[in-house]
């Protein structure tokens, strides 16, 4: 007998256990990509873990959908004004405007070696990459998406390279340790 059509379905994200896992920083300025955030942010949230905006913007910061479409964001901190420690780890999105705009500002250069010298997981998408490549000295390192782990970078190309990095970047995520 044939099984009758079922589609599988996404786990269902537990608003209740929302950041229980820890929290992401999402560094970003006006004109990044917003699909870069939407994407890995789902799956983060399905693995309780919570995104922070962190933006040298003061209130709001505005990404482009897929489809140029405006989307405004409430910014959580500034560069500088959490710990490091805070944050089980760090996406920068992709976005030309966006990217130059935080790669002329020294407290997010700063905010991103420390990440990587903490030893905390750093997703860059787009033209992202190049600014880790920068920040951390790591010559050779170009490509659609990138991650540093543990103070090494690993960049790859390609159509699925994002989407990939991503999911990677969610599985190298280290939950916040549960309160004894």
């Amino acid at each position: 007998m044939a099984k009758p059509n079922t589609h599988a379905r996404p786990k269902r994200i537990d608003i209740s256990q929302l950041g229980q896992a820890g929290d992401i920083a999402v560094l970003v300025a006006d004109g990044f990509e917003a699909a870069d955030l939407t994407g890995i942010a789902g799956e983060a949230e399905q693995a309780g873990f919570r995104t922070q905006i962190i933006s040298p913007n003061k209130s709001l910061v505005s990404g482009r959908s897929e489809t140029n479409e405006e989307m405004n964001f409430v910014v959580d901190a500034a560069p500088g004004e959490k710990a490091i420690s805070e944050f089980a780890g760090l996406l920068i999105p992709g976005g030309k405007a966006h990217v130059a705009r935080l790669a002329d500002d020294q407290d997010t250069r700063l905010m991103i070696g420390e990440f990587v010298s903490a030893g905390v997981s750093v997703c860059a998408l787009g033209e992202a990459v190049e600014t880790l490549a920068t920040v951390t000295g790591k010559d050779g390192v170009e490509g659609d998406a990138a991650l540093a782990l543990n103070g090494d970078v690993f960049a790859s190309s390609g159509d699925t390279a994002r989407s990939d990095a991503g999911k990677l970047f969610v599985q190298t995520l280290k939950p916040a340790k549960q309160a004894a």
